[in-house]
């Protein structure tokens, strides 16, 4: 496995990775949930007894939009590839932002194709049904097997 890429919510999880594999190999994909992704992870990796990371964090913060519940483009369109492709069902805020992220990581070259790389579907699942905006969007894909 060359990477793991994350949602990053809390940080705990995030932190945790790159404590166990290192900042190279972790790619954090910022939700909203909290101002300042990087500081929390650095504070977190600090409580771990862990020694400053020797290279930059890797986080993207570009899959936010307007704030940490809105729906953005990206979002629907990863969740609607993982449900296409996988059959993986993804919540909008967390693991739906955590995607749009891996697929632009791709786009841009920071994440090659086949690559090993392990995509942390860490749940959230409720927060499919607790997004009015998702449910909206799911419900006007229509209900045929073509979809």
């Amino acid at each position: 496995m060359a990477q793991v890429v994350v949602a990053v919510g809390s940080g705990g999880t995030a932190a945790g990775l790159v404590h166990a594999l290192g900042a190279r190999r972790v790619l954090g994909v910022h939700t909203g949930a909290v101002p300042d992704p990087e500081a929390r992870i650095s504070r977190l990796l600090a409580g771990l007894g862990a020694p400053e990371p020797d290279v930059e964090l890797r986080l993207r913060t570009d899959q936010v939009g307007a704030g940490y519940s809105t729906l953005t483009d990206s979002v629907t369109d990863a969740l609607a590839l993982a449900a296409r492709t996988e059959g993986l069902i993804l919540d909008p805020v967390y693991t739906g932002r955590a995607l749009a992220g891996l697929v632009a990581a791709v786009r841009e070259g920071d994440v090659r194709p086949g690559e090993p790389t392990v995509f942390l579907h860490s749940g959230g699942l409720p927060g499919f049904f607790g997004s009015g905006a998702t449910m909206v969007w799911a419900g006007s894909l229509g209900g045929g097997a073509e979809n």
